[in-house]
């Protein structure tokens, strides 16, 4: 699929009708690609990077002197989980290829023609190259307001003293998710970085400061995205403190016990000596003597506790 921008309009065209003058845009699955590219005059070795597993990691651009190859593996914003789709692009002077590696539902393909319909009108090659970035960042922000409500819900539960391994384990996955989507940005931001710094002269002057919008919106998005992490550690923080509160007040009522029982032992101690010349052993209230001063013991204590606070109802 061919598009030829001439006058600032665009008209689909097949490859055989592309002028030498005009400025081509297109859509290319991998087999198109082997068909076409000596055509499109592509190099061999970028070519063959799209054909190779190994850059299913790969979220980049190399800048040569007469073309840019660049390689995104787009990552679904409202659902990490899924399987991410890629794709690789080609950029030489009056020339933009988008090459379909993976892709699920056609969406690649609708992202790129969506470009060419939002610039059909007074188009360039630079605003169709930045149409396809932007869709790229299209559900950023309802991902990351999903991601806050998220993260106030879990501080309501923290507050609510509602802290168990669940909520423990949400926090990290969150975190996981939150530093996926991080990196994301920031390969994006050296994309549109690179693009606007035109090394090899593709572009018109006037036309970069739409790379400067893209990633001035990835930039954003990245230092929003950092916020939500401070959020996780202060939350992850603020759970912590609840935890060790809460243990320490268990803490707190085990000391009590062992304090109010270890004068009570003694007196058990005491008296399970059993001295001939103990005096209790043969007095007829001695065992009520022992319960009563046991219990008044014990009731001191607690009205010590009480009137220093130490324990509250």
């Amino acid at each position: 699929m061919f598009f030829a921008i001439h006058d600032k309009e665009i008209r689909e065209i097949t490859l055989e009708q592309l002028g030498e003058h005009d400025i081509c845009v297109g859509y290319l699955t991998l087999d198109e690609l082997r068909k076409c590219h000596k055509d499109l005059g592509l190099s061999e070795i970028a070519v063959k990077d799209c054909m190779t597993d190994f850059t299913h990691f790969r979220t980049s651009i190399d800048v040569y002197d007469e073309f840019s190859f660049g390689m995104i593996n787009i990552v679904d914003i409202l659902n990490l989980s899924s399987r991410r789709n890629r794709i690789g692009f080609f950029i030489k002077k009056n020339l933009f290829i988008v090459v379909k590696i993976i892709d699920k539902g056609d969406s690649i393909r609708q992202m790129f023609l969506d470009a060419i319909g939002r610039f059909r009108q007074n188009a360039t090659m630079e605003k169709v190259i930045y149409g396809v970035l932007e869709r790229l960042l299209s559900s950023g922000n309802k991902g990351l307001v999903m991601t806050e409500r998220q993260i106030i819900a879990m501080e309501r539960e923290v507050v609510d003293g509602k802290t168990d391994r669940e909520l423990n384990t949400e926090i990290f996955e969150l975190r996981n998710r939150l530093s996926t989507l991080k990196n994301y940005y920031e390969q994006l931001i050296d994309i549109g970085e690179t693009l606007q710094e035109n090394e090899n002269d593709l572009f018109e002057e006037e036309d970069l400061r739409y790379f400067k919008i893209f990633t001035d919106k990835s930039e954003r998005l990245s230092n929003n995205t950092q916020l939500l992490c401070d959020n996780l550690i202060h939350l992850r923080e603020a759970l912590d403190a609840t935890l060790n509160y809460n243990l320490n007040n268990t803490m707190k009522l085990f000391t009590m016990v062992t304090i109010i029982f270890q004068p009570l032992t003694l007196i058990v101690g005491w008296y399970g000596m059993n001295f001939k010349n103990m005096p209790e052993l043969g007095w007829r209230f001695g065992y009520l003597y022992v319960i009563l001063l046991s219990v008044a013991i014990a009731g001191g204590i607690l009205y010590y506790f009480k009137k220093k606070k130490y324990w509250q109802n």
